[in-house]
């Protein structure tokens, strides 16, 4: 028992044995009705410690699934806003390339400065 105490793993299930015994299978019952309903404190036996660790990766598991696909969702929707992006700037390369022709337009815009000379006149 000396190298049990340590532990104190065997001490607790050694003093009520048969009650422990009664109580163990309601537990894990519990815990496969509602996961995660078991807390680490109440942990006894080896059986609750190894379906407690599934349980935990089970979680885990679902949290990076849900993770994952919010990622994939969100890298969708960059590419589509890039994807856009890269469409409004090859536009206004386009527009840009025909606009030393609307530079020549502007010159008949100084008349327009005269309607502004014009005005205050």
């Amino acid at each position: 028992m000396s190298t049990a105490l340590p532990l104190k793993v065997p001490a607790t299930p050694s003093r009520s044995s048969e009650s422990d015994k009664d109580k163990t299978p309601v537990a894990s019952a519990k815990q496969s009705e509602s996961k995660g309903a078991i807390a680490p404190k109440d942990i006894s036996s080896p059986h609750e410690l190894t379906a407690f660790v599934e349980n935990l990766l089970e979680q885990l598991d679902a949290k990076f699934d849900d993770m994952s696909s919010q990622i994939l969702e969100r890298m969708t929707q960059m590419s589509t806003r890039v994807d856009a992006l890269e469409s409004s700037i090859q536009d206004i390369i386009n527009g840009d390339a025909s606009t030393p022709q609307s530079p020549s337009p502007l010159p008949p815009s100084t008349p327009g400065a005269r309607r502004g000379d014009s005005g205050f006149h």
